[in-house]
């Protein structure tokens, strides 16, 4: 292991920094600010997870490929459930 020689201290901050502060908006937001996505993106994530199960479900049904198939199809399930409110 690395030792250090001597002890580290803080340093004191230079005089020209300035602290943060929040950025006022110029223009104010037309987008919602609830945080939530809207309709058109939930549907479209709704329908890449169907695709994903079912896509997962083929290749379980396929034996072969079952180890592919069963995270694929659980994956897919997940990300049509993360859309339920």
């Amino acid at each position: 292991m690395v030792q250090t020689i001597r002890e580290l201290r803080p340093l004191p901050a230079p005089a020209g920094i300035e602290l943060e502060r929040p950025v006022r908006d110029l223009v104010p937001r037309s987008e919602p600010s609830s945080g939530q996505p809207s309709f058109l993106w939930r549907v479209i994530l709704v329908a890449m997870g169907f695709g994903m199960a079912v896509t997962g479900w083929m290749l379980i049904l396929t034996v072969f490929l079952s180890f592919i198939g069963l995270p694929l199809f659980m994956f897919g399930l997940a990300l049509m459930q993360s859309q339920e409110r």
